[in-house]
């Protein structure tokens, strides 16, 4: 199936390129007809994920005037029945296996196991280091009503490449 992009960005990451990207998306979406079920959807989805980068992302070796594999990226490709958000971001190959081990858990759950962990976790005021409770994937997963999709490709000795893919009907 054909697929066209609806929206895609390469460079560095920041709250203010994320409130820019929604913007974008917005237009994209009244450009290609997209319902507004699914554009509610998507920016839900696309503020997680942006925001998952913002905040645990290790953006090393990006700025705008060397955009390279190191910089996240952002894409919402869209088909006659799909609509899809791909990221890509560094991460330390040390948080590897701890995001694996999560999205792992989370595609395992039903929608209603998800629900069930959604209220447990927003209920027990445990947070990461990093700050979170965790809610990103649990909430992304609900919304798209799919399981994530991801990959790690090797960056270097120290960095891996993380693709994050997650797709819902039209």
């Amino acid at each position: 199936m054909l697929s066209k992009t609806i929206l895609s960005y390469h460079g560095p990451l920041s709250f203010s390129t994320i409130d820019w990207l929604l913007s974008e998306f917005k237009i994209a979406s009244q450009d290609h007809n997209i319902a507004f079920k699914t554009y509610k959807k998507m920016i839900s989805i696309m503020i997680e994920a942006l925001e998952n980068i913002t905040k645990y992302g290790d953006q090393v070796r990006c700025s705008k005037q060397r955009v390279t594999e190191f910089c996240p990226s952002c894409h919402i490709k869209q088909n006659s029945t799909i609509i899809e958000l791909i990221t890509k971001n560094p991460v330390k190959k040390t948080r590897v296996e701890s995001l694996r081990a999560r999205i792992d858990h989370v595609n395992k759950l039903s929608g209603d196991e998800l629900k069930n962990l959604y209220r447990s976790t927003i209920t027990n005021g445990e947070f990461s280091a990093d700050g979170g409770a965790g809610l990103g994937l649990i909430e992304i997963a609900r919304t798209a009503g799919n399981k994530i999709g991801y990959s790690f490709r090797p960056l270097s000795e120290d960095y891996y490449l993380y693709t994050f893919r997650i797709h819902f009907s039209l």
